[in-house]
């Protein structure tokens, strides 16, 4: 499941933000909480993950406040939106999108604890570029 982590042409900009849409590499829905980590890149420049927001079911949480999500679930079936500050795209036909998500499973545990996994999608798709709530 993990090459289907990033939703193909989701990529958009407004300003100095970017948007993706992304699906949970996972088979069962689980709380916000198990989200450890997100790692993402457009054309190799890293989004700051302190800039990072992840909305679901229409509220935006920082990443920093997620552990503390353990009331609001991410389902299966549902596309969490990243948003995230990085500079000036150019203007080429397509860019190169990276996502790395890490996420704990909490029902499954190990010898070493809570099972955490860690998956992987890449794709090259166009950005659409919104200004003033229009797409250009």
């Amino acid at each position: 499941m993990p090459e289907q982590i990033i939703e193909p042409g989701t990529l958009a900009a407004r300003g100095d933000r970017v948007r993706l849409s992304v699906r949970m590499p996972w088979y069962r829905a689980l709380p916000l909480s198990s989200v450890a980590d997100v790692r993402w890149t457009v054309d190799g420049a890293q989004v700051p993950r302190d800039s990072i927001t992840w909305t679901v079911d229409g509220r935006s949480h920082r990443l920093d406040d997620l552990p503390a999500r353990h009331d609001i679930w991410w389902y299966v079936l549902d596309s969490a939106e990243l948003e995230g500050d990085l500079p000036v795209l150019d203007d080429r036909a397509e860019h190169r999108v990276s996502v790395t998500l890490s996420l704990y499973i909490p029902y499954i545990t190990t010898d070493l604890g809570v099972l955490r996994i860690e998956e992987k999608d890449a794709k090259t798709m166009p950005l659409t570029v919104t200004r003033k709530g229009r797409s250009a």
